[in-house]
């Protein structure tokens, strides 16, 4: 967003504030405009779960600074119309920019330059390697088109003819300094490490097993849950518990009851623009036995919610700490951790 708004004031376009983030994105990304100062405006997706390209003409004015766009979105679809998509925004002055939480199923496939975009923002913590539970650890690398470099952050490495590096120090155009220099060390070395292990071939590889992980379970949990878009899907797809709802088991309670099960809950009651939403992601990694067993434990609890309900509502039943009030847990958190306080007496508060 940084870039954003000095490519625009080297223009001299200080009209451009308003940044285009479609419902199907994720949360940060208004959140990131906010924060520099533009105003956000959302817009609905259609019946395929994509980018509306009404909404989107209507949207697009004068004032358009950039489009934020997650391929796939949330919902786990491609984009189809990515190709008209992109000659809207930069007919009408405006960016693109990608949100590359989701570069999972196109690793080694297809390059988000190549779609049209100005801007990458890699998720590390997502599609290389680490995992993305507990908040973080976010990491990743920003990259732009040529067109845009000269508004980079200053402390780019750069490599000499002699076969050395240095650091380059950029020039009057760069948006400066960030806070940390070498950022969260960890996570990029260990994805470069990932990248340098698997090689071409193997990217590929991982590209097109998550989409042959995500598309199995799609098919099989399709009879017990609701599935909003009924479609391919790249690595992800998201469920809807709106059936369960009927009956008072909502998507919360579903997830809380997989833990149960020993198995991690999945993002539930997002994205917003499914009822009683579980997004459903499974990696590469996981083996078609690890898969089956998920079913399983899907199928089960989507009986018990028949059989049950009460079992299920207040589920999490084995775990050390089990169900909290999440009212007062949201209104009045305790984030204070005391020595006087055992494991057992929390539990028993």
């Amino acid at each position: 967003m940084m870039i954003v708004k000095a490519y625009h004031k080297a223009r001299n376009d200080s009209k451009r504030r308003i940044v285009i983030v479609p419902d199907s994105s994720h949360g940060t990304n208004p959140a990131s405009a906010a924060q520099f100062g533009f105003e956000v405006k959302t817009i609905k997706s259609n019946t395929k779960g994509c980018v509306d390209l009404n909404e989107l003409r209507e949207a697009l004015t004068d004032e358009t600074a950039c489009l934020m766009l997650t391929n796939p979105n949330t919902l786990g679809l491609f984009e189809e119309d990515i190709s008209e998509i992109v000659k809207l925004v930069h007919q009408a002055g405006g960016l693109l920019y990608y949100d590359g939480a989701n570069m999972n199923p196109l690793m080694g496939i297809c390059r988000p330059g190549d779609m049209g975009f100005d801007i990458i923002h890699l998720n590390l913590h997502k599609t290389f390697s680490t995992p993305h539970g507990g908040g973080g650890p976010g990491a990743g690398p920003v990259g732009v088109k040529s067109h845009l470099a000269h508004f980079l952050p200053v402390g780019l490495i750069e490599k000499r003819k002699s076969g050395s590096y240095c650091v380059k120090e950029g020039d009057s155009g760069s948006v400066g300094r960030m806070k940390a220099f070498y950022g969260n060390t960890g996570i990029l070395i260990r994805a470069y490490t990932y990248l340098r292990i698997l090689g071409l071939e193997g990217i590929k590889r991982v590209g097109k097993l998550s989409i042959l992980n995500a598309n199995y379970l799609r098919v099989k949990l399709s009879k017990d849950y609701d599935l909003p878009i009924n479609g391919i899907c790249m690595h992800e797809f998201v469920l809807s518990a709106s059936r369960q709802k009927k009956g008072g088991i909502g998507a919360g309670d579903i997830g809380k009851r997989l833990l149960d099960y020993g198995v991690h809950a999945p993002t539930v009651y997002f994205p917003l623009i499914v009822s009683e939403a579980l997004m459903i992601e499974p990696p590469e990694t996981e083996s078609k036995e690890t898969l089956d067993q998920f079913v399983k434990v899907m199928t089960c609890i989507a009986r018990e919610c028949q059989s049950d309900p009460g079992k299920v509502k207040s589920a999490p039943l084995t775990t050390p700490v089990t169900r909290c009030d999440e009212v007062t847990a949201a209104r009045n958190p305790n984030l204070c951790w005391s020595p006087e306080i055992t494991l057992s007496q929390a539990v028993s508060k």
